[in-house]
């Protein structure tokens, strides 16, 4: 075993500039000898050659510690140090536990979605994190940390998280425009990948007030939301960074760079303010109860399973305080209407499961199941749209398509549902396009593996009536009608 190896065997892998200096203090040797040593090694020695380090080192390991925990516990830990621009990518998807949308990632980083000098595009440092499967893309536009890092990883905390943020950066756009900060019409909101001066975030609008606006051209108020924790300095890195970028840009648009947050650290407070950042507490913009409300989303979905089947009248109590934010959140009112279906089940069925995700193996494929349903003959899976439009045909072609043959091949590979019908469900308040209608029958019809089912508000309303639900359909009258919502 060469010298290198019996090094990397004791320490774990290292960065090339560490390396050196174990065989100098080791073997006293020179630093150029050290430096000709590393530059010769051979397997089972490697090198990993696309992520880039600083002063150009290198990340080098034996071939026993290829995905290995030990392996990812010592990228982290030299991205971290040594690596600004990659760890950007790992402590936004970190700041979400374990998960974040494809099109969202780039936004909480300092890597220019378009070409820029001197920048390494994001979608090259994408690339190379999937290449080392530190990053997994599940597919359906999730991407997930390797499991074998170790950190807390929920997904049903993500997902509480990312409904919190897409319905506060809508109501940061209504607030902008109110009070005339904004054009009126021309924000682009998170899940539109939004772009200033080749940057991507959470929000951006043209602003035409005094001290902005240029002529006839507008300056720009951007925008990120960072939720569920108190921010650390480590977690505003990556905005100063950018608004950094752009300020010693000669060729820029005036802008306001907004964050928006819970609460944050005093260090890294005074850090934004020097750096002209405007932050924007969730509390001071919109009250006190809208902040709570929102920690109540968070909570309720997180743990929507146990709050369903042990402690319903939390997701009720939840429901009736949306209706006295006079408007602010009144998406939220869609975003958790499978928790009103899993109350449905919840009476019926022995087990349930809400926002249960699942990965099919052979494809890597993720889904998201809605509301799981289990009986002793059977499982349901179930889908819900509570929104006030119908679904097209576009929707559900890909659920027939796409949804149904993952989540059957993941429950075939189970010994659970070997002697168990397989019902799926597609639950909509907003009914559904004709096209799409047909299109549903067409599928359930000529389909004999397993059953295909759909209903839209009336059919759900009749289903509550059956079961005889008051309470769901007191929330379907209230909250999940076209006029409610």
């Amino acid at each position: 075993m060469s010298r290198i190896s019996n090094i990397l065997e004791n320490k774990g892998p290292l960065l090339s500039g560490s390396l050196a200096n174990e065989l100098v203090n080791q073997f006293s040797i020179s630093r150029e000898a050290a430096r000709k040593e590393i530059s010769r090694a051979s397997a089972p020695i490697r090198k990993l050659k696309n992520v880039t380090f600083d002063n150009n080192q290198k990340y080098l390991y034996l071939d026993s510690h290829f995905s290995s925990d030990i392996f990812f516990e010592k990228l982290l830990q030299y991205l971290r140090l040594n690596s600004k621009a990659y760890y950007y990518f790992i402590k936004a998807v970190l700041n979400n536990y374990g998960y974040i949308l494809t099109n969202e990632i780039a936004t909480y980083t300092c890597s220019p979605v378009q070409p820029l000098k001197g920048h390494k595009p994001a979608d090259s440092i994408i690339k190379d994190l999937l290449y080392i499967n530190l990053l997994l893309d599940n597919g359906d536009g999730l991407f997930q940390l390797n499991p074998s890092v170790d950190i807390p990883q929920s997904y049903t905390r993500f997902k509480a998280l990312n409904i919190a943020k897409k319905n506060i950066m809508n109501d940061f756009y209504d607030w902008s425009r109110k009070i005339n900060l904004v054009a009126y019409n021309s924000g682009r909101m998170i899940e539109q990948m939004p772009e200033f001066h080749k940057f991507q975030w959470s929000f951006t609008a043209p602003s035409y007030i005094n001290g902005l606006q240029k002529g006839s051209k507008p300056g720009f108020v951007v925008a990120d939301v960072v939720l569920g924790k108190k921010l650390l300095e480590e977690d505003i890195e990556y905005f100063l960074a950018k608004v950094n970028v752009i300020s010693q840009s000669k060729k820029h648009s005036p802008f306001i760079p907004v964050l928006i947050v819970e609460g944050i650290e005093e260090n890294a407070f005074s850090r934004l303010k020097s750096a002209g950042v405007v932050l924007g507490f969730i509390d001071k913009l919109f009250g006190n109860q809208y902040l709570e409300t929102l920690r109540a989303l968070v909570s309720i979905v997180e743990n929507a399973s146990a709050v369903i089947t042990k402690n319903p009248d939390k997701y009720f109590e939840f429901i009736e305080a949306l209706s006295k934010l006079e408007g602010k959140a009144s998406n939220l009112k869609g975003d958790v209407f499978e928790l009103a279906v899993g109350y449905y089940y919840s009476q019926l069925a022995p087990y349930l499961e809400i926002n249960k995700l699942i990965t099919e193996r052979e494809s890597g494929k993720s889904k998201e199941i809605d509301v799981y349903v289990k009986y002793p003959t059977e499982a349901r899976f179930v889908e819900c749209k509570g929104y006030s439009y119908p679904l097209d045909e576009e929707y559900v072609s890909k659920w027939l398509s796409d949804n149904i043959p993952t989540i059957r091949k993941w429950a075939l590979s189970q010994d659970e549902f070997t002697h168990k019908d397989l019902i799926f469900e597609l639950w909509s308040t907003g009914g559904f396009e004709q096209s799409a209608i047909d299109k549903l029958q067409k599928a359930a019809g000529s389909t004999k593996k397993y059953t295909i089912r759909f209903f839209d508000a009336q059919q759900i309303a009749e289903k509550a009536k059956e079961a005889k639900n008051d309470n769901l359909n007191r929330i379907l009258k209230n909250y999940f009608t076209s006029n409610s919502l």
